[in-house]
């Protein structure tokens, strides 16, 4: 398997992203050249290599967009042709923009149905023929699972829901013989902890991922030790948790996994460049949103009664509160009786304006001014109230480790996971606040920054 950022990624997507990218510029090329032969376009099939290769960028840039390059949600050729369209649709709009802003550009008639014409049937073939080869060839790396802790159960059925990546799960080694043999989900049991020397010369696994809920009974070190030299791949289950998922699991999180952790322990340099990024991208972002700013303030005044901005407590960095500012989307007395809580679906305190500004995340923008004073960064956990942080620091273990770093205005764990509005959502988020905390890098943040810009294109997780 290929790991990424601490993550691991399928192969398949990989190959797909390269190859797509030259099938597209070579329907691009397909196109221009089968043109030259038009009368009077003598000069038709020249193309700039570097325009195609743009052209290209953009509609992978699309597809993202689209999902297309998320495996388990296209599941079906049929949805990759409805997506693709879509995709397609809208480059098609964004390069008339272009053409009218700037008539150069103009294209011949019948390009651009052309090019995606072919890029549309190249796409399609080299998807089935690449489906197809990997089901022929099973590929995928064989892992027997060891132990019945929560750890091994949870991980069992996020590697099933991973149908993109080349696992397969060959079993599960119970603990104990005492009562009946428990399977783990979605993975039957092929024997006991005191055979596995014998299941591996039996299911040949390529990796062993030990999980077991009690620590202290004889654990089979020869057996592992033997098989570990011959290069069998030994890990903890908390580890390929993390890798599969990019969650930290804390059910049986152990201190001592955090304070002899390579992570948790940003660099000078990294926390140098963290902090020169956000004075530079916030007095930026603040110049260039200024019209927005005041259009939005101009919309929340005229729509309803008070202020423009709302001011609201929130727990930074080493449990610090400041004020975050905001755009008011609620009404001016939205907790007066109810007191603080979250917000939920078509919440009847948000007013008309707020909701706009909600969904498309306009309301946040004032938050520019929480990172050039060092209140917050770009990226980093997401800051909650002190209400709430004092009630889930007593049902969460482990949550004041958020505030080991600067409160951020995106996050891992809010491009990971939808608006979190219950107990059981703050504890999954800290669990990705925390692999954000551990494997904090330049590359994680650029890549966040990516998929913020999605999310708030696709209005996802909005209340």
């Amino acid at each position: 398997m290929l790991s990424i950022l601490h993550r691991y990624t399928s192969g398949r997507l990989i190959i797909l992203l390269i190859t797509e990218h030259a099938l597209i510029l070579t329907g691009i090329v397909i196109a221009a050249s089968l043109q030259v032969h038009l009368p009077g376009e003598r000069n038709a099939g020249y193309i700039n290599i570097w325009g195609g290769v743009i052209v290209s960028l953009v509609c992978q840039l699309a597809f993202y967009c689209a999902d297309l390059y998320d495996l388990r949600v296209v599941r079906s050729m049929l949805q990759v042709l409805g997506r693709m369209l879509s995709a397609l649709g809208a480059v098609c709009l964004l390069l008339a923009f272009v053409v009218y802003i700037y008539p150069p550009l103009q294209m011949r008639p019948g390009f651009v149905e052309t090019s995606f014409l072919a890029i549309i049937c190249g796409i399609l073939t080299w998807r089935v023929l690449l489906e197809r080869g990997a089901s022929s060839m099973n590929a995928g790396e064989r892992i027997l699972l060891v132990g019945s802790g929560d750890t091994i159960e949870h991980l069992a059925r996020e590697i099933h829901a991973r149908s993109d990546l080349p696992i397969h799960l060959v079993g599960s080694v119970a603990e104990t013989s005492s009562g009946p043999l428990r399977a783990v989900s979605h993975v039957p049991c092929v024997g006991m902890l005191s055979d596995l020397g014998e299941l591996i010369e039996r299911y040949q696994p390529d990796r062993v991922v030990i999980g077991l809920k009690e620590r202290r009974q004889h654990f089979p070190v020869d057996a592992l030790l033997k098989y570990r030299l011959r290069g069998l791949v030994v890990e903890e289950a908390s580890t390929l948790f993390q890798k599969v998922t990019g969650r930290i699991p804390i059910e049986n999180l152990r201190p001592s996994e955090i304070v002899f952790s390579s992570g948790f322990r940003p660099s000078s340099w990294l926390r140098v460049w963290k902090r020169s990024f956000d004075i530079v991208a916030s007095a930026v972002g603040l110049v260039g949103v200024a019209p927005v700013m005041v259009l939005v303030a101009c919309a929340i005044k005229l729509n309803s009664r008070g202020p423009v901005l709302y001011t609201q407590e929130r727990v930074g960095k080493d449990g610090r509160v400041f004020k975050l500012l905001k755009f008011r989307s609620m009404r001016v007395d939205a907790e007066e009786l109810s007191g603080p809580r979250w917000a939920s679906e078509d919440d009847p305190r948000v007013t008309r304006i707020g909701s706009v500004i909600r969904k498309m995340r306009m309301d946040e923008l004032p938050q520019f001014f929480n990172i050039l004073q060092g209140d917050m960064s770009f990226i980093g956990p997401r800051p909650e109230r002190p209400h709430f942080v004092d009630r889930l620091k007593m049902d969460i273990p482990y949550y004041d480790l958020r505030h080991s770093v600067r409160a951020g205005l995106t996050g891992w764990a809010q491009v990971s996971y939808p608006y979190g509005a219950s107990v059981e959502d703050a504890k999954c988020k800290l669990e990705y606040d925390l692999f954000y905390n551990k494997n904090m890098s330049v590359s994680l943040d650029l890549l966040i920054l990516f998929r913020t810009v999605k999310i708030v294109l696709d209005k996802w997780g909005a209340r």
